[in-house]
């Protein structure tokens, strides 16, 4: 027997009218899935309607224009102005140019999109300098450290900047370095930087699991004065 095809519900929470658009064989399945994102499991939060005109995008991701026109509305991704049918009237921008899809980054115009991705690559390569910078100070420090490239973000290197708007200036608000150590048995240690809303001078220092504590001070008595 060949399966059902997947029809579109639109599934909102009652207050605030947040939802998506989801497929399912069934009402009730739609309504269960919008529930569990969007009221805890609560189905008598939500409402679950059909909404024909996404069929078509099943297992596609529906265009956001398309929803646009239909009375949904987004926040541009790029900008952060209100992306529905008031587009044109309102930023003299047609809504045939919005670009993305309901369940990922909508934005009001391919230029904003490619604005915000170049933006996004310059925050990456100041990111990277910053943890570069830091390994530097590390190695200085600790010659033979041996630095975690191969941990995720939360072992191993973070860097989080910040970029007022217009200006052309990166804020380090944080920078974590990881690294090895002779004796670990835990984690790795850190050299790490904190500023996030800090008034005055920003310290950096070196931080470590608390079970590695004895093993990285006798590590760090070890190496003072190496480099």
């Amino acid at each position: 027997m060949n399966a059902m095809p997947l029809k579109a519900y639109a599934v909102l929470e009652k207050d605030e009218f947040t939802g998506d658009i989801y497929f399912a064989n069934r009402s009730i399945v739609a309504a269960k899935a919008g529930a569990a994102e969007y009221s805890d499991g609560e189905l008598s939060y939500v409402q679950c309607r059909r909404a024909p005109w996404a069929d078509a995008f099943a297992g596609k991701g529906v265009p956001a224009k398309v929803s646009v026109d239909h009375g949904w509305r987004f926040e541009c991704s790029g900008c952060g102005i209100t992306i529905d049918e008031d587009l044109e009237t309102e930023h003299r921008l047609p809504v045939s140019g919005v670009v993305g899809t309901m369940h990922g980054a909508v934005y009001c115009c391919a230029r904003c999109k490619w604005r915000r991705m170049k933006k996004e690559a310059r925050r990456q390569e100041e990111e990277a300098a910053a943890i570069d910078d830091f390994k530097a100070i590390v190695r200085q420090r600790f010659p033979d450290a041996e630095f975690c490239d191969d941990e995720d973000k939360f072992r191993g290197h973070h860097a989080y900047l910040t970029r007022s708007w217009g200006s052309r200036f990166w804020h380090r608000a944080q920078i974590m370095v990881a690294f090895r150590f002779p004796g670990m048995q835990i984690g790795p240690a850190h050299f790490r930087m904190d500023s996030h809303h800090k008034i005055g001078p920003t310290n950096a220092y070196y931080t470590c699991c608390n079970g590695d504590r004895e093993a990285f001070e006798a590590y760090a008595k070890s190496t003072k004065g190496a480099a």
